[in-house]
């Protein structure tokens, strides 16, 4: 049964710039074989033809694409559709990668609290928590409730602050997360957090109450992906060091 493609809502106009011709003519030509190779694409996508048309002369030349794959239907209208799918991902503009988010946040107050909590509670499966220390009780509840909807927690921090009075980190480990203290002769002084592999939170800010309620620090959460991946690997880089 012979395939039809659907009309395309494009307007059509006469093309009158050289350039138009020029893209038009690659089209033509790609399909004599029926094939739209790499190095066709590759061209297409590379003429500085293309960099310079309009967003109406891009739609015009959609159309165009679409009734020269209608002109060979009756051929071989799978290869024929085939073709006509990579014009379009040829044609269509490259889209620009979506905005990072980052916001940042400061101490005294709640604002640095309230930001971790909310990350640990936005999280999906995955939590990497890498801090000299935990001692904010809002902090620990909040990471024991994730732990007990199921949520992947993984911690490091630091053995000489583990036995602080006030310390939540034997708490922790005695629910069951996976908690390693770093028992060399420094100090595991990192203080960031990554969720679901996506998003970060990293500053100056300890995890503890004086750093809410008393201290100037800061945090910042970010998307950037290039940031979270270079965390993430110095997370599974000390977790396997002293694991």
């Amino acid at each position: 049964m012979a395939l039809r493609l659907a009309p395309l809502c494009f307007p059509i106009f006469k093309p009158v710039e050289n350039n138009i011709k020029i893209l038009e003519t690659l089209l033509e030509e790609s399909l004599e074989d029926l094939v739209f190779s790499r190095q066709e694409k590759r061209t297409l996508k590379k003429s500085p033809a293309l960099k310079t048309i309009s967003s109406t002369q891009r739609d015009w030349l959609l159309s165009r694409a679409r009734d020269l794959a209608m002109s060979r239907l009756p051929e071989k209208p799978e290869i024929v559709m085939a073709w006509f799918y990579e014009a379009v991902k040829a044609l269509k503009p490259k889209e620009s990668p979506p905005m990072e988010a980052s916001e940042a946040y400061f101490s005294p107050g709640t604002a640095c609290r309230s930001a971790i909590i909310r990350q640990l509670h936005k999280a999906r499966k995955h939590i990497d928590i890498c801090v000299f220390t935990i001692s904010d009780n809002q902090i620990r509840d909040e990471i024991a409730s994730m732990h007990q909807l199921g949520k992947r927690i993984r911690i490091i921090s630091d053995n000489d602050k583990s036995a602080d009075m006030g310390s939540d980190i034997d708490f922790l480990r005695r629910l069951g997360i996976p908690l390693i203290l770093d028992n060399t002769e420094v100090h595991m002084h990192h203080k960031f957090a990554l969720f679901d592999q996506e998003r970060l939170l990293s500053g100056s800010y300890n995890w503890t109450r004086s750093a809410a309620e008393r201290n100037y620090e800061n945090l910042v959460l970010s998307t950037e992906a290039n940031l979270v991946r270079s965390f993430q690997q110095e997370f599974e880089r000390l977790w396997k060091k002293l694991h």
